[in-house]
C-alpha cells in the first residue's frame, strides 16, 4: 500500500471540492433556493462559519475487539478536513493492538454538490444525514499490550455516516464509521466504530453588509 501515494489523491480531491465550496457558497448569498420545505434553506448553519470542528467520544470493534474511542476532526466548509483519532482497549490483551493513533483525511463529498444543484431541499434530518457522509483514509501506529508504541503502522481507509439529533449541523450527532486497516506486516483488519459526538462552527470570514 503507497501511503504517499493515496494520500496525495486525497488531498487533491480535498483542494477541487474546497475550490467547488468557495463558488457554492458565493452563489448561496447571491440566489436564494428553490422552493425548499418549509424551515428548510439547504445549508442549517453550515455556512455560520469557514471551520468545522467536532469531537466525538464511543467504541470500536476491530476484528471483533473492543476498544474505547476519541477523535477530533476539522474541515473547511464542512467539506475538505482532516481527523485524529486516538483508542484504547483499557488493559484487555489481544492480537490487535491495545492502543491505536490515527491521523488522516476526512472528506465530505455531498454536501457542496448537492446544494450547489439545488438538491438540499430537506428535511434538515435527510439533507444533513446524507450530506455527512465522508470518505477517510490516513497513517495510523498501534501498540501492543507490553510492546512499544508503533509496533503496528500502516494505512486505513473507511466510510462513514452521521445523524443530527437536534436536526442542525451545530450541536450532537450520533456516527458510524467502518474501516479497513492494512498493517505494514501482517493481515488486513475491520475496524467498526459508533461514537456520539459534538459539532461546531467558527471562523467565519463573512464580514457583513
Amino acid at each position: 500500500m503507497n501511503l504517499p501515494a493515496c494520500l496525495g489523491g486525497c488531498v487533491a480531491v480535498g483542494a477541487w471540492l474546497v475550490a467547488f465550496g468557495a463558488h457554492a457558497e458565493s452563489a448561496a448569498h447571491a440566489a436564494p433556493p428553490h422552493a425548499p420545505l418549509p424551515g428548510s434553506d439547504g445549508v442549517y448553519g453550515r455556512f455560520d462559519g469557514d471551520l468545522a470542528l467536532a469531537a466525538a467520544l464511543g467504541v470500536e470493534l476491530e476484528d471483533a475487539e473492543p476498544r474505547g474511542a476519541l477523535r477530533a476532526s476539522a474541515h473547511y466548509l464542512w467539506t475538505a478536513g482532516a481527523y485524529l483519532r486516538y483508542a484504547d482497549a483499557f488493559g484487555s490483551a489481544g492480537p490487535r493492538p491495545a492502543r491505536v493513533l490515527s491521523l488522516g483525511v476526512d472528506l465530505r463529498p455531498l454536501f457542496l454538490p448537492r446544494f450547489a444543484l439545488d438538491y438540499s431541499q430537506g428535511p434538515a434530518l435527510l439533507d444533513l444525514t446524507l450530506d455527512s457522509l465522508s470518505l477517510t483514509g490516513g497513517g495510523y501506529l498501534g501498540q501492543f499490550a507490553g510492546d512499544s508504541f508503533g509496533a503496528e503502522r500502516g494505512f486505513e481507509a473507511g466510510i462513514g455516516l452521521g445523524m443530527p439529533l437536534l436536526g442542525q449541523a451545530k450541536g450532537p450527532w450520533l456516527e458510524a464509521r467502518a474501516e479497513r486497516r492494512w498493517p505494514d506486516d501482517g493481515q488486513p483488519a475491520w475496524l467498526f466504530s459508533v461514537l456520539v459526538s459534538l459539532h461546531t462552527l467558527t471562523l467565519t470570514s463573512d464580514a457583513g453588509p
